[in-house]
């Protein structure tokens, strides 16, 4: 049985879409994202590398650059867990982006059109929207300033599923909503009950089995998931000062990414276990296989 890696993972959502034997998979991201008038053809990652010693760095940020044809930018990013500031690394890395095109001795006509899109695997923002799109438009009027600027988030959890999903011919989100289904699928019958409703699923699931059974990549998300453990922590620590809340909120953070939303006999566990169970659990969180290896392991006996 396949233990899935999981997409909303930044180094296996950047491995996953960076490998040029997916590109048309990243191109019907891309094309579900910016909905553009005409098909996307060109998608060139200019950031494709992932050294394996980045995976560990719990400050770097994995994102996906890529130049589309016209020679239009944009830099995909999946940020699975909330993080401070957000909204103004989200300016700040489409500025830079922005800015990284003029040389000394260029026009400004010469800047092209850059995009920046936040996949979220958590609510980042008001409302029930799941896909939100923001420009710079005149406060009264609504006139564009220009095609410049253009930020996405897409906030997963807010994605409806398959019910969604299955609107896609007549709703214009539809292939939206499909792909945020797969990014938040934790099962292989879910892939499979979404691969039977688009071939471009069929490959999608078939292309994440392979990653998941590549011992290089497992290691590289085993190293991920630690970094961003201990960031969790520290960031846990610092709020609760140490206090057993914090170690508990990071351990069903890092749980209901691997195995989605825990059932409440688990929550009430974590909820009353003292500071050396949690710790205890938290080794076992990232390499566990399943809830019952990190709650109950079998004894060594």
């Amino acid at each position: 049985m396949t233990s899935w890696l999981d997409p909303k993972l930044d180094v296996v959502f950047k491995i996953l879409f960076a490998d040029p034997s997916n590109k048309d998979l990243l191109l019907s991201l891309l094309s579900a994202v910016l909905r553009p008038s005409e098909p996307i053809v060109k998608a060139d990652v200019l950031n494709p590398d992932v050294p394996k010693e980045l995976a560990g760095d719990k400050g770097i940020v994995l994102d996906l650059r890529l130049k589309l044809s016209g020679d239009r930018y944009v830099d995909v990013e999946m940020q699975s867990d909330p993080r401070q500031g957000v909204r103004k690394r989200a300016l700040y890395y489409w500025a830079r982006m922005y800015g990284q095109q003029l040389f000394r001795g260029m026009e400004y006509t010469a800047l092209e059109p850059c995009v920046s899109i936040f996949f979220m695997g958590y609510s980042e923002l008001p409302g029930k929207r799941f896909h939100s799109i923001f420009r710079v438009l005149e406060v009264h009027d609504q006139e564009l300033y220009g095609d410049q600027l253009e930020l996405h988030m897409v906030e997963l959890p807010k994605v409806p599923g398959l019910a969604g999903a299955a609107k896609e011919a007549e709703d214009p989100e539809g292939q939206l909503a499909a792909w945020g289904t797969f990014l938040m699928a934790r099962s292989e019958e879910a892939l499979q009950e979404l691969a039977m409703m688009n071939p471009v699923f069929e490959k999608a699931k078939k292309a994440l089995e392979a990653l998941s059974g590549r011992p290089d990549v497992q290691e590289i998300a085993r190293q991920r998931e630690l970094a961003l453990l201990t960031y969790k922590l520290e960031l846990g620590e610092a709020r609760a000062a140490g206090k057993v809340e914090g170690k508990a909120e990071a351990l069903v953070l890092v749980l209901e990414r691997r195995f989605g939303k825990l059932p409440s006999d688990l929550l009430t566990r974590v909820g009353e276990a003292k500071t050396a169970q949690l710790e205890a659990w938290l080794e076992r969180a990232v390499d566990g296989g399943t809830l019952d290896a990190v709650f109950d392991p079998p004894s060594q006996h």
